[in-house]
């Protein structure tokens, strides 16, 4: 499969790296670290934090600092395996490689972060009264998309190519 007939994820995947890049950015210079604006008060609202570890912020207080480096070359080697499938793929397997795109987009722009600067910017703060889910970013909103709709794919088991 030749790159050429895999432009349109290569254009999903850039976008989401984008986009993942601009809110992240928009939100570092424009709201200060754990600072909260209410957008739909009781359920959602913005808030700057950092997370120097895994997802959902596990590991982030660990005190040693090759805790994160484990977690970015972890990420990296992640990533090079998505991509191993994602050239792999047919151009047939739409929903496959959408879902890697997905996969590709989100990673990259998290592993952008942890290169440049040691941790991930995340800002999406649902929650429910006092139940709060982790707070997240795009990349990781685009990443979890794709992990869903790679299980289906799996699971319908169309593109068996893996």
């Amino acid at each position: 499969m030749t790159l050429k007939n895999k432009k349109k994820y290569l254009l999903i995947f850039t976008f989401i790296v984008i986009a993942d890049q601009v809110t992240k950015y928009i939100i570092k210079a424009t709201l200060p670290l754990y600072d909260k604006i209410d957008v739909i008060k009781g359920f959602f609202r913005i808030t700057h934090v950092q997370n120097s570890g895994a997802v959902w912020g596990i590991l982030s207080d660990h005190p040693n600092q090759w805790v994160s480096l484990v977690i970015t070359g972890l990420s990296i080697v992640a990533l090079i395996v998505v991509f191993y499938y994602f050239f792999k793929l047919e151009a047939g397997c739409t929903f496959e490689l959408t879902s890697l795109s997905f996969i590709v987009g989100g990673a990259l722009g998290n592993i952008i972060d942890r290169v440049a600067r040691g941790y991930v910017v995340d800002f999406i703060d649902m929650y429910i009264k006092s139940h709060h889910w982790p707070t997240y970013n795009i990349a990781d909103s685009f990443i979890t998309v794709g992990v869903v709709i790679l299980i289906i794919s799996v699971w319908r088991g169309k593109c068996t190519q893996f």
